[in-house]
């Protein structure tokens, strides 16, 4: 009987195997000028911009089941202007296919919500701050 009951339960987990989600974590990074918020009031901010991102983001995909960001960083005291931030992000599918579509929606969301906080700070790819660094959010996705 146990060998029976063993077989069954090695079958089962097998075929559990076969119907398994795909998962995915992607990692977010956000970089613009920063600064010290007195002399550099009004530089894009990669914290907002990363905010912006993760509520574009949720509206994307509301289903906590298939999206979860986590570990969200930035920004390296109170009175500066956070030059860079990151957060990652963990998606779950039901095929390669799906996934490739919930990849497609975060970069999507991310874009919109770097393109809000260059659009707030009034920086357009190209701009330079008065110091000569680029004055938009960049994004990158690993």
């Amino acid at each position: 009987m146990k060998a029976k009951w063993c077989i069954a339960a090695l079958a089962m987990g097998f075929a559990g195997m076969a119907f398994a989600d795909v998962s995915s974590v992607m990692t977010v990074d956000l970089q613009g000028p920063g600064g010290h918020s007195y002399r550099r009031y009004g530089n894009t901010n990669a914290v907002h911009a990363a905010a912006r991102a993760i509520s574009a983001i949720q509206a994307a995909i509301p289903d906590q089941r298939q999206c979860v960001v986590f570990n969200f960083n930035g920004g390296a005291t109170v009175n500066a202007i956070a030059s860079n931030s990151s957060f990652q992000v963990s998606l779950v599918a039901k095929d390669q296919k799906s996934m490739d579509e919930l990849k497609a929606k975060v970069q999507k969301a991310v874009k919109e919500g770097v393109d809000a906080e260059n659009k707030f700070r009034s920086a357009k790819p190209g701009d330079l701050t008065r110091d000569g660094v680029p004055a938009a959010i960049a994004v990158t996705f690993k």
